[in-house]
């Protein structure tokens, strides 16, 4: 039996980075290097930010991995084009960049994917899905980059 699963990234979900901009875009282009590369200057673009956002919680660990459980993914966040932020009930968090550009993904916010396997891995396909839920671009994953939560008062959850 195939598995599948709806991903959507809405406006109050404890996770959701910044309200009001889920489904939102400013127009503005995001530059051409991965988001996690961005250097310190104070970040411009709705990407920029999600990826700013997402690294005052957490750190990468430097784990590597080609697959996750299903059963463990919590949610997701789309960060922009390339990148997919996927947290799990444990708290954990893996950073998955596409080895490509995914056309809608980063406007959109939303995705869907079948797999036969309970794992989302390396080599499964995302399909792009509009607030109708029609589908757009199909785009491979990328090796999941384990994140570990940062243990700060500020930052952690409600």
């Amino acid at each position: 039996m195939i598995n599948k699963m709806i991903v959507s990234c809405v406006a109050g979900v404890a996770f959701a980075m910044t309200a009001g901009t889920a489904f939102a875009d400013d127009g503005k282009q995001d530059k051409d290097k991965p988001a996690a590369t961005a250097t310190a200057k104070e970040p411009t673009t709705r990407a920029e930010k999600r990826m700013a956002d997402l690294m005052k919680k957490y750190e990468l660990t430097g784990a590597v991995r080609s697959c996750i459980p299903i059963g463990h993914m919590r949610d997701s966040n789309v960060i922009d084009d390339q990148t997919i932020f996927f947290r799990t009930s444990a708290g954990t968090g893996y950073l998955n960049r596409l080895p490509n550009k995914c056309p809608r993904l980063g406007f959109e916010r939303r995705f869907m994917y079948k797999t036969s396997m309970s794992q989302l891995c390396s080599l499964d396909i995302i399909t792009v899905l509009d607030s109708s839920a029609n589908q757009w671009a199909s785009c491979g994953l990328g090796k999941f980059e384990e994140m570990k939560r940062k243990d700060t008062k500020d930052t952690k959850e409600k």
